[in-house]
């Protein structure tokens, strides 16, 4: 093989390696689920766990920024605070055993002037506050139902 072929071999072979070394981190950050307190079964079909979600984000400040109600999932931003730069994220409704519901929220941190995100804010207190509006919703439908 010419010096000029071992050189191009050498070059592909640091390019791919180059290539995995960026595409392996972000393929298993994808794979993380949510934190424990980013999760919630609730106990009613998918269907009203998803229009009780909508209900929840459009109480808050926050702008849904697209839904998709076949695959039940909700993409929306939170803003800033005195403790970070905001927020974006993707709340999806799956079905879970029998006629229950598993809701998963993915937090995305969005970056400041500085290119940093915070690290005081995790998004935590948005979520949660999500899910109690969703429990709300959903006692007071079962309330109405039962008159």
């Amino acid at each position: 093989m010419s010096r000029f072929g071992r050189y191009f071999k050498v070059l592909f072979l640091f390019q791919s390696m180059l290539i995995l070394s960026i595409v392996l981190p972000i393929s298993t950050l994808a794979q993380e689920s949510p934190p424990e307190w980013a999760r919630k079964t609730f106990s009613v079909p998918p269907a009203r766990v998803f229009d009780a979600a909508l209900k929840s984000i459009a109480a808050q400040p926050y702008e849904i920024a697209a839904k998709d109600e076949e695959k039940k999932t909700v993409r929306f931003t939170v803003g800033k605070s005195a403790f970070s730069w905001g927020y974006v994220m993707v709340l999806s409704v799956l079905p879970g055993v029998g006629n229950t519901s598993n809701v998963s929220v993915e937090v995305t941190r969005l970056r400041g002037p500085d290119g940093k995100v915070s690290i005081v804010g995790s998004g935590k207190k948005e979520v949660q506050k999500i899910l109690r509006g969703m429990d709300k919703e959903l006692s007071m439908e079962s309330l109405t139902d039962r008159k």
